[in-house]
Parts: structure tokens; C-alpha cells; sequence
């Protein structure tokens, strides 16, 4: 069984290749479809922070695997317009991955329209994103949303919820919610498959997802503090109060 850390994400992914599988983009579906080919669309969803989506980019950088990362314009917890979030960006972009918009409905009251207008604010500060497809952030009532009515939206979750030639699978809140991809009928049958993964839960140690997420923000608090001392370097110059 492939554990939630960094080797066993490199482990998941040649267990794949290894198998047959190829990857692709989510604008490739249909003509992956039409080749009859197993595939994965692999993407990855950026809840909390985006410095484990750097690691989980440098590990599929390294494996030729090509992924989707959906991040928050307004997430409260990270400033995607920092300049260290920035240069993790730009990393992401180099390796060849996909970045999109992952959008959060509750500021918006569930206004889908006014919603994804985030895309063409994250695409003027980043120009190569894809502005073709989004993703909703914990998305519980997702099937009695009208994604049909959104180009982006449907494009990602069109597969998931309305066809029978793919399959979906997450690590949504650090487990498996529809099993383990590698026990899967899909991956038996080599059935195509939407992976989602939130990086957080491969990079941070603990023994449950509440655990990783309690050390991750006591590191991240560490993190901070050098950050200040940066960004504000006369308040840390002399002795130490």
C-alpha cells in the first residue's frame, strides 16, 4: 500500500507508468478517450499552502508526469501575489504544469458568475494560467450545482459526474474517499481516472489528517517568523526582545 508521504507519491505515480498509464491535461480528455488508452488527469488542488506543491511539481517534474494545479485567489491562509508564492508559480509553470483557478463559493454566496471573474483577475497577474477550466473549493453540493452553465467548471467535472468512461478519485481530507487508487476497479480494468491530491497531505508527517494539519501550521508559524525578520529586518537588528 502506497503511504501519504513523498516517496510514496513518487511510488503512486510509477505504479502507473509502470502499468501502462500515460498522463494528460484535461483539454486532452476526448482524444485520449478516443485512442482508448489508459491515462490519468492528474490534479492537485491548493487548500492551505503552496510550498508542498512545489515538492509534489519537482517529484512529477522528475518522472515526465504532467499535472494541474488549482490554486485560491483568496485563500486564508496564503497569498498567492507574495513574492516567495509567486516564484513558487513561476516553478510550477517551468516544469511544464498547468495552473488554474481553484475558486471558493462562500464569499460569493454561491454565485458561480460572480465567482469565476477570479479567473481573469489571477490571469492578469499570471498570463500563461488556463483560463479554461476551475475547480470549486469543497464542493459538498457540487452535483445540484448547473456546471453545464460554466465552460470551466464542466470541463472539470463533466467527467466525474455525468460520464462512465472515467473514473474519480481524491485524497480529499487526507484519506481515500472512493479507495485507494492502486486497489481500485479502475486501475485494475485500466480505466481512465481523475486523480485528485491536496500536496499537503503527502509533505506534512503525522499519524491522521487533523495531526498534519496541527504540525503544519506550528511550522508554518516558523516559516512566518523568518519571513518577518526579511520583510522587516530593523526590528530584528540588535539584541533580541
Amino acid at each position: 500500500m502506497v503511504k501519504f508521504s513523498l516517496e510514496g507519491y513518487s511510488e503512486l505515480l510509477s505504479t502507473f507508468k509502470n502499468t501502462g498509464y500515460s498522463f494528460c491535461g484535461f483539454e486532452e480528455i476526448d482524444a485520449c478517450l478516443a485512442e482508448g488508452h489508459p491515462f490519468v488527469v492528474l490534479r492537485h488542488d491548493i487548500d492551505i499552502s503552496l510550498r508542498p506543491a512545489l515538492e509534489i511539481a519537482r517529484i512529477e517534474y522528475e518522472q515526465g508526469v504532467q499535472a494541474t494545479y488549482f490554486v485560491l485567489l483568496r485563500s486564508p491562509f496564503y497569498n498567492l501575489l507574495s513574492r516567495h508564492n509567486a516564484e513558487i508559480i513561476q516553478h510550477l509553470h517551468r516544469y511544464g504544469h498547468q495552473i488554474a483557478l481553484h475558486v471558493d463559493l462562500v464569499p460569493y454566496d454561491g454565485d458561480c458568475t460572480e465567482a469565476l471573474k477570479e479567473v481573469d483577475v489571477l490571469s492578469t497577474f499570471y498570463p500563461y494560467i488556463n483560463t479554461q477550466i476551475a475547480s470549486l473549493h469543497s464542493p459538498n453540493t457540487l452535483s445540484q450545482e448547473m456546471i453545464a452553465a460554466y465552460r470551466q467548471l464542466h470541463t472539470v467535472y463533466g467527467t466525474s459526474l455525468m460520464r462512465r468512461d472515467m473514473a474519480y478519485i481524491s485524497d480529499s481530507t487526507g484519506r481515500w474517499l472512493h479507495g485507494h487508487p492502486l486497489d481500485s476497479e479502475a486501475f485494475f480494468t485500466q480505466k481512465p481516472i481523475q486523480l485528485l491530491t491536496h500536496p499537503i497531505w503527502w509533505f506534512q508527517d503525522g499519524e491522521t489528517a487533523r495531526k498534519k494539519l496541527e504540525c503544519w501550521f506550528h511550522n508554518d508559524y516558523l516559516h512566518t517568523c523568518a519571513v518577518a525578520r526579511e520583510f522587516l529586518p530593523k526590528l530584528f537588528r540588535g539584541s533580541e526582545r
